[in-house]
């Protein structure tokens, strides 16, 4: 069950919450936990707060920066409490809930920011999507693994009531393919002067929201490619 989702934590700053996240992931049926830059990590402290659970942390997969622990998904969906995630497609905690299970075949990241900041902009970026956890209004600060907990406890409340749900589709583009390509996109347009010093950061922000939310398949971003390519050897005679 959802072995195809991991949890992944970016800049996590205290080690209790990563053991806490192990567990609220584990009692829901969820083994795949990333660590990005952790400050602290091993740690008896994410070790005691895990109880039971050390088998997911001894497992975890450690990361430098969010770009490496996400280039093997198809599917990142990043949570949010900010206002600036709005040109990002958005979606609510049960259309996330209802997508996550109707694509089993996909590996999907469920993206978690740092305790104090959250997401940076650039996080946000590599995400397809961005989800907010409903919350009240004169506090909307969840902790950590709370914030792991209540969604990973969603998910697995609906996959108990729908678990003959399976959907089967074509071989869907991994975020290192569909980032090398707007890398390659840009490059292009910078060389043809589309994109200028002047309009750099929007044009470059919108390139990268337009092509996350398409769901490129494998062979699309093959087709794509092979387009930049012959343009550019048709630019560079």
């Amino acid at each position: 069950m959802f072995s195809n989702v991991h949890i992944v934590l970016v800049n996590p700053s205290h080690p209790g919450n990563i053991g806490s996240t192990a567990r609220a992931m584990k009692t829901m049926g969820f083994n795949n936990l990333s660590l990005v830059n952790p400050k602290e990590f091993p740690s008896p402290q994410a070790d005691a707060l895990a109880v039971g659970c050390i088998d997911i942390l001894n497992k975890a997969k450690l990361f430098d920066n969010i770009s490496l622990a996400v280039e093997g998904s198809n599917i990142n969906i990043g949570l949010s409490a900010r206002t600036r995630r709005a040109l990002i497609p958005s979606l609510s905690i049960d259309q996330c809930i209802s997508y996550v299970i109707e694509n089993s075949n996909r590996n999907i990241n469920l993206v978690f920011g740092n305790e104090s900041s959250g997401l940076s902009n650039d996080d946000l970026l590599l995400c397809d999507y961005i989800v907010s956890l409903p919350t009240n209004d004169d506090y909307t600060s969840l902790n950590l693994a709370a914030a792991v907990q209540i969604l990973t406890y969603e998910l697995h409340k609906k996959i108990m009531v729908m678990p003959s749900i399976r959907k089967i589709e074509p071989k869907p583009a991994t975020s290192k393919e569909r980032n090398f390509f707007i890398k390659s996109l840009i490059s292009l347009l910078e060389y043809t002067r589309f994109i200028t010093p002047k309009n750099h950061i929007s044009l470059t922000k919108k390139i990268h929201i337009l092509f996350n939310k398409s769901n490129l398949e494998n062979e699309e971003v093959n087709m794509l490619m092979g387009m930049i390519s012959s343009i550019n050897k048709k630019l560079k005679k």
